[in-house]
């Protein structure tokens, strides 16, 4: 099924002209405006996703045009879906849209469940959050991260950096795929600003500016529809196979095989029936005519 955009193209979409004024400045720089290590970072994410570890970022540096195409890919699954995992557990092969188990994070997305573990993981070391969860220390009544606390989470970093399904005796993060799941694949592509003219043209403070720009790179798009492998009817038709390959016919020759024979069998005991019925009432009319002397 496709899905278009109103407006896709360069044209169209995000534009930002970032002053050189947002930047860090570096008084070793010749026009004592800004170092050009120094940029602005671009995170690309669905909306309700909470950026993370594996987000995509894009440094954008001054003097700079940054040109990010975006293709969504919408991938469907079915709910109510399970498989066994490593453990021999049945778990969801995807998270419904009305489900929402995670405890910090208002709505279910695979991002938000990784970094709902971050916070569960935090709170378990070090007692607290820090700072860019205040929101979220105010609205749980959870402990806010003072310098102890900051010092403690940089410590333990390397077990709170949780990107990917962890297990341990004191700590368990399991995330599954949403069923309705929106990824976004992004196309950067950085062009360094040309001036032309005299020298005096290349230290304007224009040139100094950076130019974003976030935009559809094309109208339509797909919607990936992901369907289990192997469902009622597809078993079904497997024990069919498997019964044409050993028995050298089909599983429907077979149930007519059975159900003639039952007809046959049935026919034969109500031959016999017939016989032993028409037997005995012959032997009844012979006593009969004995009895009156015939």
């Amino acid at each position: 099924m496709p899905v278009t955009s109103v407006s896709f193209g360069p044209w169209s979409g995000l534009k930002l002209v970032i002053k050189k004024e947002i930047f860090a400045f570096d008084k070793d720089d010749d026009n004592s405006t800004v170092n050009r290590a120094y940029g602005v970072g671009l995170l690309i994410h669905h909306s309700m996703d909470y950026p993370g570890l594996n987000t995509n970022i894009y440094a954008l540096e001054r003097g700079h045009n940054l040109e990010v195409a975006i293709r969504p890919v919408l991938v469907t699954m079915a709910p109510g879906m399970y498989h066994r995992n490593t453990e021999n557990e049945l778990v969801p092969v995807c998270i419904p849209d009305n489900q929402n188990p995670l405890e910090y994070l208002p709505i279910y997305r695979y991002s938000n469940c990784y970094a709902n573990c971050r916070i569960k993981a935090m709170l378990h070391i070090c007692g607290c959050i820090p700072f860019t969860f205040d929101y979220l220390a105010s609205h749980h009544s959870v402990n806010q991260c003072d310098i102890k606390g900051l010092r403690c989470i940089q410590e333990n970093m390397q077990r709170i950096s949780i990107v990917k399904d962890t297990r341990n005796e004191n700590f368990t993060c399991s995330c599954r795929t949403p069923c309705n799941n929106v990824m976004y694949e992004t196309l950067p592509k950085a062009i360094v600003q040309m001036n032309a003219g005299d020298q005096s043209e290349k230290n304007n403070a224009s040139g100094s500016n950076a130019i974003l720009k976030v935009f559809m790179d094309m109208q339509t798009f797909m919607i990936l529809e992901t369907l289990p492998a192997a469902d009622e009817i597809y078993l079904l038709a497997s024990i069919g196979g498997i019964f044409s390959l050993f028995l050298g016919c089909s599983f429907l020759s077979l149930v007519e095989v059975i159900y003639f024979f039952g007809l046959f069998c049935r026919a034969i005991i109500l031959s016999r029936k017939v016989k032993t019925a028409s037997s005995k009432e012959h032997e009844a009319r012979n006593d009969l005519a004995k009895r009156r002397g015939y």
